[in-house]
């Protein structure tokens, strides 16, 4: 089930909010967990069954491993056995070409994961099955994270439940957060996924003009897309009365790589930093000893994020760049940088985000070249008509007709500006969706645009599409 459905916004969202809270008043803390464990079942189960049930599966080894080692003199057997059978669920399901790959694995996989090294650390106390699966299957961040680390969500599972009173102005914040996600998702990123699928569908027919005005359309699809989801994640969980943490906070303002690790996917790159990147030495070990760990990490980062060489090519062309940032960094110090400088900076590491970003899309190496030979071919001819008909909005085309605009040539080409333009001055310019919301007043004002959006968003989802993040 997607969060943009009507399924999940008019029934099952409503319908779980409600209960969650009615259950929290008449109900003990272990019948709340419960209650909360079946409804993410549900959620996931109303995806694929199937998926349900391998994530079921794998939370039962992975819980009965979690007891040896507490119960064990020795927890690095049971932990090597833990990781063993995560990293092989993950392979054989995403790279052995199987046609069935269960929904949210790598997150929920990756979420196990981090359960058992905290297990050998001996950072958790006693953890109950009702607990661990709460944190495990918890619907919200189940199909594309945020990878939470088990002390976020045993930090929060008790106090939660135990707060009987329910907290309108919260909930109405995280309904709001949910809102401004769905509309970034179904208006946005759905609207240009329709002109991307169209370019890469018909890249003959495309010159230097419409490839760059693909290469961007793409950039800014990824990016309303998964932060659309993320808000959404967010907003439900609040409306439940927890907090997710933040996964996606403006990575396009960046003015280097690393700074846009720093807002891009941040729950995924806290998971290598301490799971992968300080236990193979960090930055302990020499310069040379640390870029190799760095490159090592985004090559895994890349083979996490999908099948294909296409998606090693994008990893090492981060992780490249990570390392000569670095080098660079350490080589002339932080300097302060003017505001020509800064923008430059800005500008200069979008254009490579979007670069890479081709790669990340392409079906092959060879189609992401022919992308970028276009870029730099000098072909500039009129824009693709047929490119530029892939971005209207059917609402706003009828207001062009009201308008008698579409008698004009230039037509067509009025909504592909319009929604590049908005894009981008939210992108650079508008606050995040969080913080809007962390302050926003249940005003009659506010209600009425938040309804406005929603209902617009509803009306759209005949158009539905699954979330990209979802393929990885």
């Amino acid at each position: 089930m997607l969060f943009n459905s009507y399924l999940f916004v008019l029934c099952f969202l409503p319908v779980c909010v409600w209960g969650f809270h009615s259950k929290k008043k008449i109900g003990n803390e272990t019948s709340t967990k419960i209650f909360l464990i079946v409804i993410s079942l549900v959620f996931l189960g109303l995806s694929d069954v199937l998926s349900a049930l391998v994530l079921l599966v794998s939370m039962g080894i992975n819980y009965a491993l979690y007891r040896g080692m507490s119960q064990s003199g020795k927890k690095k057997p049971w932990l090597i056995a833990g990781l063993t059978v995560n990293i092989l669920t993950l392979f054989v399901f995403k790279y052995t070409g199987l046609t069935f790959v269960p929904l949210g694995i790598s997150f929920f996989t990756f979420t196990q994961i981090a359960f058992l090294m905290e297990a050998y650390r001996g950072t958790l106390g006693r953890t109950s099955l009702a607990d661990y699966s709460a944190y495990v299957i918890f619907f919200p961040k189940i199909m594309q994270g945020p990878i939470m680390l088990p002390e976020e969500m045993q930090g929060q599972l008790d106090s939660v439940i135990k707060k009987r009173d329910f907290n309108w102005e919260a909930a109405y914040r995280g309904f709001a957060l949910f809102i401004l996600g769905l509309s970034k998702k179904v208006l946005l990123a759905d609207t240009l996924g329709k002109a991307v699928e169209h370019g890469y569908t018909n890249l003959s027919a495309l010159h230097t003009g419409d490839a760059w005005i693909l290469m961007l359309s793409y950039t800014l699809q990824l990016y309303f897309d998964f932060s659309g989801y993320c808000d959404m994640a967010m907003g439900v969980a609040q409306m439940l009365g927890f907090c997710l943490p933040l996964n996606f906070h403006s990575p396009y303002k960046a003015e280097n790589i690393i700074e846009f690790w720093k807002g891009w996917h941040i729950t995924l790159t806290r998971f290598f930093t301490k799971y992968l990147y300080i236990p193979l030495g960090g930055n302990r070990k020499g310069k040379a000893r640390t870029y190799f760990n760095i490159l090592f990490v985004f090559l895994v980062s890349g083979i996490w994020h999908g099948v294909g060489v296409t998606f090693v090519v994008w990893g090492m062309l981060h992780g490249v760049l990570n390392v000569i940032t670095r080098w660079w960094q350490e080589k002339r110090g932080k300097k302060e940088k003017g505001r020509i400088g800064h923008i430059l900076s800005v500008a200069a590491t979008f254009l490579y985000v979007n670069v890479a970003w081709v790669f990340f899309r392409a079906t092959s190496v060879e189609q992401a070249l022919e992308v970028l030979g276009k870029l730099v071919s000098f072909e500039f001819e009129k824009i693709n008509r047929n490119f530029a008909k892939s971005f209207i909005l059917d609402e706003f085309w009828y207001v062009i007709k009201v308008l008698r605009l579409d008698k004009y040539d230039w037509a067509d080409y009025i909504l592909m500006f319009a929604i590049l333009l908005v894009a981008l001055l939210i992108v650079f310019f508008a606050k995040t969706a969080v913080d809007v919301c962390g302050k926003l007043r249940p005003t009659v004002v506010n209600t009425v645009i938040l309804s406005v959006l929603l209902t617009w968003c509803i009306l759209t989802f005949s158009n539905v599409s699954s979330f990209l993040y979802v393929n990885f």
